[in-house]
């Protein structure tokens, strides 16, 4: 028997030896034993012969296992038409005519999109006339994918869904677009079985949508796995105890974005703002959903095979039917790394089943639901596993412009509770017992058991700023210094202060403002500070890098001992940063820090960037805050501080002394009597940007003008903070002027009032010399170099 289409090795360079591209058309060689054979060159009546021949044996043992069962069945074959009367096929389906079968390739890799994807370009290019049929796709994986001849609508064919192993559609906006495959196992045993990559082409491109969805629900079983992730309610433990010694629970983070086109070929995240996201009506939007699996040491790691499709529908709690598949961009096929997949979709809002999600949402707080599947195919799961998530949606006006947003991505937790079984193969396979999502989860227990699996329980994504618990030394004037991370920051805002936020932020599209300046000084409001500071850094649209963020944190460092030894000291006052208190953010903290130090390999982790990145997190996702920190520590330079043995830093402080002795020559000499050098005080204040030990009100505020001027903010702050101490440092000595910088400093800057003063004193403060006293820097360390230099010289010739 000859298939229509022969394909022997699934290697891209063997297939391209056989083909050359010449004025654009694909031509066969004869150069060498060809591995692509189109039986008849393609002719249709080729295909015809050749499809007869594998109907026939296929009838042929089909009428051998089925004479011994019913004598009475019979099955008449028309060796003159080359085609199989098998009857009517009762079956609940859904039939498409317009197809047309570009014929079949024997294929070694029938799980492989990229092989299945070849085969379909080669054959939609190659295949000049193809074969009319009608194709059945039933509703239910007991059915059988049936093949009708398009003119007498005489079956030619069935393929039973239990031996279909993998469908691909063509990818969009290419010459396969409107194309689809299926790959098709023939044969009883392993050894014997022949894998076929079945290729169709639909009249119309759009219907390619239906048939993915139809085919989607086919392979869909049901399993008690999809109703458990709908409720999302955990198994008793007596459930679970039941089951002790062969269930084991992994846990998945979904994180997701929603993107808009903007008009100009690429697709940004849409505003998030308290787990709503904002849409606009009319604009051609992107699903985009990462699966990580969050394993602990030891502990097997999915595969995630592919994604067979993501599904979205208006409301919570729909139905499956109601649910509409997405055209897919991404299929997630090819993985990030080792735990990390990214899956696309492409979701056209113009759609009529869109139509609520599609229209502005009446009424201010008012919102709609969005429902997002997600269904994925995991090696050795023996059935189809769907992450499902609810998440509400407000809808705009295509021309809105919104003047305050957070691009937060949904970040949800999956704990998958499997259950191994038996298997030919020696591998461990395993069958869903539930699917679980209950908020929150704390990463510290993951060394998962069965007794303490039924004592997780919900807690909080993000931590409120509003939730501190400050220690009572707080308000305390004793010895122990302030911890970083203290102090309340009221999210109170006036009207007329976000009125005035209100016309800048509408008016920012690229440079910035006239009136953005002064404002910034005042102060950002709290509400909006996340926002702002990405937009002052320009990072405010910068996707590659928080793409980028995503494969980083999956990489290893040799700094993690160090990192995880420092995360217990970064901010011990803030709830969100203690240990076992749910907030989540020493893991993003451990993460970030972990991420920089992969990126920038020259600084690697220095414990001081610590701090900036925790005051990041309090106020924007993980991926936001880092391209930030990416920003200050690059375009701010920051990281100079530490290159090159601090010697950027030693310019600094020089700088910083010059001024101290234009501005405050009584504090200087006073220092310079004492023995008191600025690196004693000033080196944690440049290198962290006050973020440690100072209150927080104080340290967001200089964060607001640091990110609005740069480096002067460093010297302005520092001036404004000596001056408001300088009665009570000339009256002290060495060790209480450095105990005075530890303890008593930081606490004066308690009061609300009392650090607004200071900051618009430091912007006051006139730091035009800097560049002066730069230039005096590097001629004085120009001749120390010489005067080095010529000592050495002078040494060698009194050795001689």
């Amino acid at each position: 028997m000859e298939d229509s289409v022969s394909v022997k090795s699934s290697d891209s360079t063997a297939v391209s030896d056989e083909f050359e591209i010449i004025n654009g058309q694909t031509v066969v060689t004869a150069s060498s034993l060809p591995q692509l054979k189109i039986a008849g060159d393609g002719s249709l009546e080729g295909l015809w012969q050749c499809l007869g021949e594998m109907l026939k044996e296929d009838i042929d043992n089909t009428q051998k296992e089925e004479m011994s069962v019913d004598e009475n069945d019979e099955v008449e074959h028309s060796q003159n038409e080359n085609i199989e009367e098998l009857g009517d096929v009762h079956q609940d389906c859904t039939i498409f005519n317009g197809v047309s079968y570009l014929g079949a390739a024997a294929i070694n890799a029938p799980k492989s999109d990229t092989e299945i994807q070849r085969n379909m370009v080669i054959l939609n290019e190659s295949i000049v006339e193809a074969i009319k049929v009608s194709i059945s796709i039933p509703s239910c994986s007991d059915g059988s994918v049936v093949l009708y001849d398009g003119i007498t609508n005489s079956v030619m064919q069935r393929y039973e869904i239990c031996r279909i192993l993998f469908y691909a559609h063509g990818k969009p906006n290419s010459n396969e677009a409107a194309c689809f495959a299926f790959t098709w196992t023939h044969g009883d045993t392993l050894e014997s079985s022949i894998f076929q990559c079945h290729v169709f082409r639909c009249d119309i491109p759009e219907a390619v949508g239906q048939v993915s969805a139809c085919f989607m629900k086919a392979f869909q079983r049901v399993p008690k796995s999809l109703s458990t992730s709908i409720n999302g309610e955990l198994p008793t433990e007596g459930e679970l105890l039941s089951n002790i010694g062969n269930i084991q629970v992994f846990v998945l983070d979904l994180t997701m974005d929603i993107k808009e086109d903007d008009g100009k070929g690429n697709f940004n995240a849409v505003p998030r703002d308290r787990s709503c996201f904002k849409l606009r009506c009319n604009i051609e939007k992107q699903v985009c959903l990462t699966i990580t699996q969050v394993a602990t040491e030891g502990q097997k790691k999915l595969e995630v095979k592919r994604c067979f499709g993501v599904l979205i529908a208006p409301g919570k709690h729909v139905k499956h039917s109601d649910m509409q598949l997405l055209d897919m961009a991404s299929m997630g096929s090819e993985k990030v790394d080792d735990t990390s997949y990214v899956i696309t979709g492409l979701w056209d809002p113009k759609d009529a089943a869109f139509e609520l999600l599609n229209t502005e949402t009446e009424g201010r707080d008012k919102k709609v639901y969005l429902t997002v599947a997600v269904d994925l195919v995991v090696r050795g799961i023996t059935e189809p596993v769907r992450l499902l998530v609810e998440t509400q949606v407000r809808v705009y006006h295509q021309g809105e412009r919104f003047w305050y947003f957070t691009r937060r991505p949904l970040i949800q937790p999956f704990s998958l509770n499997l259950k191994e079984v038996m298997s030919l193969d020696n591998e461990p396979n395993y069958e869903v017992v539930s699917i679980e999502t209950s908020g929150e989860i704390d990463r510290s227990r993951l060394n998962l058991t069965l007794n303490n699996l039924a004592s997780y329980i919900r807690s909080p994504s993000i931590t409120s700023m509003d939730t501190l618990t400050p220690r009572d030394d707080y308000n305390s004037d004793g010895d122990e210094p302030l911890l970083s991370g203290t102090g309340n920051v009221s999210k109170d805002c006036s009207v007329s202060d976000l009125e005035s936020w209100r016309d800048v932020l509408t008016k920012w599209s690229g440079a910035r403002p006239r009136q953005l300046g002064p404002l910034v000084r005042q102060g950002i409001p709290e509400a909006l500070r996340g926002e702002v500071w990405q937009r002052l850094a320009n990072c405010d649209s910068d996707t590659a890098v928080m793409d980028n963020y995503r494969i980083l944190i999956t990489k290893e460092s040799n700094c993690e001992a160090v990192i995880q030894r420092d995360i217990n000291r970064t901010f011990p006052a803030h709830d969100f940063f203690k240990e076992g208190s749910g907030g989540g953010g020493q893991d993003s903290l451990f993460r970030i820090s972990k991420a920089y130090a992969v990126h920038d390999t020259e600084v690697g982790y220095c414990q001081g960037l610590s701090f900036l990145a925790a005051t990041l997190l309090l106020h924007m996702p993980e991926e936001q805050a880092f391209c930030v920190l990416l920003k200050v520590m690059y375009d701010y330079g920051l990281r100079e501080l530490y290159k090159d043995g601090f010697e950027c830093l030693r310019l600094r402080l020089y700088q910083l002394n010059r001024l101290m002795e234009e501005q405050l020559p009584q504090l200087y000499h006073h220092f310079q009597d004492k023995g008191v050098e600025s690196h004693m005080f000033a080196s944690q204040w440049f290198l962290t940007l006050y973020t440690a030990r100072f209150p927080l009100y104080f340290v967001f505020h200089i964060i607001d003008v640091f990110l609005l001027q740069g480096t002067d903010t460093l010297f302005q702050v520092a001036l404004a903070l000596l001056t408001m101490c300088k009665k009570d440092l000339l009256q002290l000595d060495f060790e209480s002027i450095l105990k005075y910088f530890r303890v008593t400093l930081p606490k004066k800057c308690r009061n609300y009032e009392v650090a607004r003063g200071l900051m618009k004193v430091a912007c006051c403060i006139k730091v035009k010399k800097l560049k002066k006293y730069e230039q005096e820097f590097l001629d004085m360390k120009g001749k120390f170099s010489k005067y080095c230099f010529n000592e050495f010289c002078l040494c060698q010739k009194q050795k001689k």
